[in-house]
């Protein structure tokens, strides 16, 4: 995928309005939701519990010149001290969180990859035709990616989950050229402003295929890229496990704008397990995710 077209960049301008896309985008999505707090909750009462006893034991008088605090007093310093140490544990895990994103490689329109054959690159039919199909498009792959996947796939073949494809991986960069090239021949303008007009097919360099990274998984009752494999059990088994293994759902739907992509229940995009899991309570896309995190 990739002619004269395909090397088109962005304006300024173009590049502002979507940023700006972003930032609305994602200030209306679900906020951040928590992991289990229990352990720390079970801290903070053992530590109020703690000052609350001293301050009821301790005896009347003066002390350093001052009178000792009463026991509400002492409860309402406790209840800071525990709100003051829940600002900072928030702050500790999204610092967490911002050095993991900024990791991430973002590959779109904005940001092309330029890297035409990547070096770790490994076949994947061995790997995981016990648990899928794997068709002829699909022969290689990152090889972190490929043994996640691996993990994945094993995981649903034993819940049951039997019948997915591995329609396509890694894909070379002739290969997504020439898939481009027919698409322009059909329509001249298509592509020129994706985030107007989002599109299915993109160019090589805009392609998470060509940096191994991405799969793009069916199954033999949806074996067509529609948005109807959301309905399948295995599109609805995807969606709610594959950030445990480290992928990310790449184009949802309703961000179309911000990605510049048609919704695609089946393209999964490999960023690593504690990043998924990030991105999927985030409930943002990863364009949208990466600017919360102040990387974009």
């Amino acid at each position: 995928m990739s002619n004269k077209t395909s090397n088109r960049q962005l304006s300024a301008r173009r590049r502002a309005h979507h940023k700006r896309l972003i930032s609305s985008s994602a200030g209306q999505a679900p906020g951040r939701r928590r992991r289990s707090f229990l352990p720390y909750a079970a801290c903070a009462l053992i530590l109020l519990g703690i000052l609350l006893a001293a301050a009821l034991s301790s005896p009347p008088g003066k002390s350093g010149g001052q009178d000792p605090p009463a026991g509400g007093e002492a409860i309402s310093a406790a209840a800071k001290d525990i709100a003051s140490f829940d600002d900072i544990y928030q702050e500790v895990l999204h610092q967490e969180k911002a050095e993991r994103a900024k990791g991430i490689r973002l590959i779109n329109f904005d940001h092309p990859n330029t890297e035409k054959t990547p070096d770790n690159l490994v076949p994947i039919r061995e790997l995981l035709e016990d648990y899928a199909a794997v068709n002829e498009g699909a022969k290689y792959a990152d090889q972190e990616a490929a043994e996640a996947a691996r993990e994945m796939l094993a995981a649903a073949y034993q819940e049951g989950v039997t019948t997915f494809i591995v329609n396509s991986a890694y894909r070379d960069y002739g290969t997504q050229e020439s898939l481009w090239n027919n698409r322009l021949s059909q329509d001249p303008d298509y592509g020129s402003d994706p985030y107007a007009h989002p599109v299915k097919v993109v160019p090589p360099n805009v392609s998470e295929h060509c940096a191994g990274l991405a799969f793009d998984i069916l199954s033999e009752g949806h074996p067509s890229g529609t948005p109807g494999y959301e309905e399948t059990p295995e599109g609805k088994w995807l969606a709610a496990n594959a950030h445990k293994y480290g992928f990310i759902l790449r184009y949802p739907k309703d961000k179309e704008s911000v990605t510049g992509v048609v919704y695609e229940p089946w393209h999964y995009r490999y960023v690593g397990k504690e990043a998924a899991l990030d991105i999927y309570e985030s409930g943002l896309c990863l364009e949208e995710y990466l600017l919360s995190m102040g990387v974009l």
